[in-house]
């Protein structure tokens, strides 16, 4: 089927507008048919779409803009594709690159980066949290820690005064 040969101007012009949002009535109606009232545009439309050049140049549109949304959403998974091993990958590139330059300190932020990215290296904040932790903790004595665990699993009420307030 040839689309454009096969539409009347009017038809053509619904299946642009349709083709480019709009609902099928406004189309309908912007494609400059004659509406008498919303339930003869509804019946016209419902006609108008049964008429197997409409439908199939709306439909030709559609299966257009799925190839479309499909390879725009294949090139968006490529970009997200980004793991561990791409990093890396990324990071031996630029390793192998800064060398041939002599560009030694890259090449060592590089090798420091791989090494995060494995898990290596731990940022020096968590290691003294960590190490303060502990050691507040060794300085308990076996009694203190239980009942500190103990009175965590059951916290007391707090005793306090209040006021009812009323809706009035």
């Amino acid at each position: 089927m040839k689309p454009s040969q096969e539409l009347t101007d009017k038809q053509a012009e619904f299946v642009k507008l349709v083709n480019n949002g709009l609902t099928t009535t406004n189309a309908y109606k912007q494609a400059g048919y004659a509406t008498k009232n919303e339930n003869s545009v509804n019946a016209a439309v419902s006609r108008l779409l049964r008429v197997n050049s409409v439908s199939a140049a709306i439909q030709r549109h559609n299966a257009q803009q799925l190839r479309k949304d499909t390879r725009i959403a294949a090139k968006v998974e490529e970009r997200v594709a980004i793991d561990q091993g791409w990093l890396i990958d990324q990071l031996i590139t630029t390793i192998n690159d800064a060398r041939k330059v002599n560009q030694f300190n890259v090449v060592r932020n590089s090798i420091v980066d791989i090494g995060k990215l494995c898990g290596l290296y731990v940022d020096k904040r968590e290691v003294n949290a960590q190490l303060s932790i502990d050691a507040q903790l060794t300085q308990l004595d076996t009694s203190t820690l239980i009942q500190a665990l103990t009175e965590a699993k059951h916290p007391e009420a707090i005793e306090a005064e209040f006021h009812e307030v009323s809706d009035s």
